[in-house]
């Protein structure tokens, strides 16, 4: 199932990725269902994807909100009564392009954003908020109370936060349309492969693929990932997604950007979680003397949007590096040291561990592990941040909270 938010600048490569798919097309073992929102004046259509493609245009919809939840749930539960199936893969295709300013005016006229002006649209397309998938998290964002308070909640990845809220009610929901946890997420989108982001999803998904990292246009090599699951459609899904990860990197060969891609085992998020509550106990205890060491360590390691979502293994990487030559008191550094140490070992890849696959390509990049984490380095954190699960339930938020104040 490829839910097709292309309702914007990149709406030509969303047709050019539908023809990717048509490359190879659906077999008797293997349905590949679109749901394309185009920019153009054809609306919405879905599609059960056929070689070639020819007339595999099965319904018009019309125009319709792709960013709305229920859109995509419904596409969900059409195309699981339409072609059930023994493993569903779910595949958000965004690219990250942002919404416009005239969406976003249009929301914030429609929920009476108070203190508001036209060029706020502007300003909160180019921030972090321009990002999000889903409409219902601009609307919140909208009806804070004043352009100040949005700005603040645009600017700290607030977005983000309330996007994996909603990104995690609609997982929930799918759940219990299909009968079970999705076999894989795919997000062919920007910025997702994150820990707060695998850890929302975890009841209700067994593997995720995504980008720490902003995506190219192309977006996924679709006939090269569709090619090698119709021809192995009995493939472990743990497989496919440590294959989508080769793949994507390998169709970017001899590009100039950076790149990254990682697949998860979410069943075991939890093998991560923990020694990182270890390291984030092991900072606030000792905050006064850790805290230029966290900010330098920040400024050394590969950050992503705004300086809010940083490569974990390489910031862990830097913060025992400095810890070494910065921190003098022994009791401090060997706690440092061995948490640092444990969630680097948590993070290695490979066969049942929690990063089952990692690639990344671009000097920004060369010390990536695979997934980010939220961490401000302004005395802002997203009012929506302790919302989420992770950050209910585990000590890096407390740690956050520590940090910024000291």
């Amino acid at each position: 199932m490829v839910y097709m938010a292309g309702d914007n600048n990149l709406s030509a490569a969303g047709d050019e990725d539908v023809d990717e798919l048509r490359q190879v097309g659906s077999t008797a073992d293997v349905n590949i269902v679109v749901e394309f929102d185009n920019a153009g004046d054809r609306g919405t259509r879905r599609y059960h994807i056929q070689r070639g493609g020819g007339d595999d245009c099965v319904q018009s919809l019309g125009e319709t909100d792709s960013g709305a939840p229920e859109v995509l749930l419904d596409f969900v539960s059409w195309a699981a009564g339409r072609y059930p199936a023994e493993r569903y893969v779910l595949v958000l295709w965004n690219h990250g392009c942002g919404w416009e300013p005239l969406e976003m005016d249009k929301i914030a006229r429609a929920v009476r954003a108070a203190d508001y002006n036209e060029r706020e649209a502007t300003e909160r397309s180019a921030s972090q908020l321009g990002r999000v998938f889903f409409r219902t998290t601009l609307e919140k964002i909208f009806s804070i109370a004043s352009s100040s308070e949005r700005a603040i909640c645009s600017d700290d990845a607030t977005g983000h936060s309330l996007d994996t809220l909603e990104l995690g009610n609609v997982l929930a929901r799918t759940t219990q349309i299909l009968g079970q946890p999705l076999d894989l997420l795919g997000m062919d989108a920007c910025l997702m492969s994150n820990l707060e982001v695998a850890y929302q999803a975890q009841p209700y998904v067994r593997y995720i693929v995504a980008s720490e990292e902003n995506e190219p246009a192309e977006g996924w090599p679709y006939s090269d990932v569709i090619g090698e699951l119709v021809a192995n459609p009995n493939m472990a899904t743990a497989e496919l997604a440590a294959r989508i990860v080769d793949l994507y990197i390998k169709s970017y060969q001899g590009y100039d950007g950076a790149v990254t891609q990682a697949a998860l085992d979410v069943a075991k998020v939890m093998d991560l979680a923990k020694p990182i509550d270890t390291l984030a106990g092991a900072l606030s205890k000792r905050m006064e003397e850790m805290q230029t060491v966290i900010w330098k360590a920040q400024r050394s390691s590969a950050c992503f949007w705004h300086f809010t979502l940083w490569d974990l293994a390489h910031f862990c990487m830097e913060l025992e590096k400095l810890t070494e030559q910065r921190i003098e008191d022994e009791l401090t550094k060997g706690a440092v040291l061995k948490a640092t140490n444990e969630v680097r070992t948590a993070l290695k890849s490979g066969a049942n561990k929690f990063v089952i696959a990692e690639a990344h390509q671009g000097a920004k990049v060369t010390h990536c592990g695979g997934i980010t984490i939220y961490l401000p380095s302004v005395p802002n954190i997203s009012r929506y941040y302790y919302d989420l699960d992770y950050a209910r339930r585990h000590r890096w938020s407390s740690m956050i909270k520590a940090y910024l104040e000291t």
